[in-house]
């Protein structure tokens, strides 16, 4: 009697036009598995000095390409460097801007670790127009530590102060710890969101 009954209801359907007699091809869906996502990466970086070559990481090497990109560089600055140093030996980095402002000075470890040497307790980092600033005196003085290999130095200067950690609306940004945030604070300083600025970055060998 049930099945009668579905059948008779069926014929109603059809009868009144509500569902059709077209059948319906619905395919077995297909799980296509996902391709991981690879990262945009850059040829690695290598440098010379006193004839060895020293290579460094993909990770220092992206960074260190997406630094190089920013040269929308609107302020002068005279820069000079020891760039082969011995683990105890004094960094001597002196630099003189064409006008005042604000200067940071940022290490890049073989690791992709960054450390920001000016300013520092000895001095905020600010100069005025020609003043030259240098790293090796009676009191700044900047010893090479460990780890030994390829670093990277990275000076900014710009007309108003830049903090590498701070909170900008609603998103935290800290430039010592996170790769993207401090491209993202280098980039917001190249666009001259704190003045006329200067970016650069150069190799050294620490051994």
């Amino acid at each position: 009697m049930l099945k009668k009954t579905i059948l008779t209801l069926s014929t109603l359907l059809l009868m009144s036009g509500c569902v059709t007699k077209e059948v319906i091809y619905r395919p077995t869906p297909q799980i296509i598995p996902q391709q991981p996502t690879t990262q945009r990466t850059h040829p690695l970086k290598s440098h010379t000095f006193a004839g060895e070559r020293l290579t460094a990481s993909q990770r220092v090497s992206d960074l260190v390409y997406e630094i190089e990109r920013l040269n929308n560089n609107t302020a002068y600055l005279e820069i000079d460097s020891n760039q082969n140093v011995q683990v105890g030996a004094y960094l001597n980095i002196s630099v003189t801007p064409n006008r005042a402002g604000y200067l940071k000075i940022i290490t890049i470890d073989p690791n992709g670790e960054r450390s920001q040497i000016v300013p520092n307790f000895k001095h905020n980092g600010y100069l005025r127009a020609n003043e030259r600033f240098y790293t090796n005196n009676e009191k700044f003085a900047l010893k090479a530590t460990n780890p030994k290999g390829l670093h990277y130095v990275v000076i900014l200067f710009s007309q108003r102060r830049v903090n590498l950690a701070v909170q900008q609306g609603m998103s935290g940004y800290n430039g010592l710890e996170s790769d993207q945030d401090f491209i993202n604070i280098l980039q917001s300083i190249n666009n001259q969101n704190y003045g006329k600025s200067y970016i650069h970055i150069f190799p050294m060998r620490i051994h």
